[in-house]
């Protein structure tokens, strides 16, 4: 599979993401946020920041380390923080198969649609896992295979388009969520039409 900074969705399309993805994702993602609850002081790690749709959801009280490993995205994203004065987010470079932090950094790792473009999900969500405090908790979506077999059977047939886009229909919840010390808190679609689902777990104490 492409990484993310070779799909053409995270490089060469990056300046129409906000136009064709955003309108899709946004919504959802300043509901994810929200509904996180975050207090003063709380640092949050978003891995997969893209262009930044999302950050004005974040409240200024806490701190926020957003990473992408694609140059073009991150640009965007800069530019949006810079133009709105965000002081509490810090945006960086950075790989979510290695992410470049200590054990146990922050109270909160967000990610929004990224599990299905990197190579390893399994390895993003260790990574995810291993820098979220213990107690803290871990909020993704993403889309997974369907379990209804003819859904999963159309998911297979279009995976090879997908794949040259950047990202994978056939990511199974099992192959990603299995093995981590973490508690499974919500777990269900966005919405009942949506393929994208919500998962938010908590680090094992």
């Amino acid at each position: 599979m492409s990484q993310p900074h070779e799909s053409r969705v995270y490089s060469d399309l990056a300046r129409f993401y906000d136009f064709f993805f955003g309108r899709v994702f946004v919504d959802r993602e300043h509901e994810v946020i929200e509904g996180l609850n975050l207090r003063p002081g709380n640092r949050v790690l978003e891995v997969g920041v893209g262009t930044g749709i999302a950050l004005d959801a974040y409240p200024p009280y806490a701190h926020i380390v957003a990473i992408d490993p694609s140059a073009d995205m991150l640009e965007r994203a800069k530019k949006r923080v810079a133009e709105n004065g965000w002081g509490h987010i810090e945006l960086k470079q950075g790989d979510a198969l290695n992410l470049d932090y200590p054990d146990n950094s922050f109270d909160y790792v967000t990610s929004f649609h990224v599990l299905t473009v990197v190579p390893d999900p399994y390895r993003m969500m260790s990574e995810m896992v291993r820098v979220c405090k213990p107690g803290g908790r871990i909020a993704i979506t993403t889309h997974f295979q369907s379990a209804n077999p003819v859904v999963a059977l159309l998911n297979t047939i279009v995976n090879p388009i997908t794949r040259q886009l950047g990202w994978t229909t056939r990511l199974r919840k099992q192959d990603v969520l299995k093995g981590h010390p973490i508690t499974l808190e919500h777990s269900k679609k966005i919405s009942r039409w949506s393929v994208h689902s919500l998962i938010i777990a908590r680090k094992n104490a």
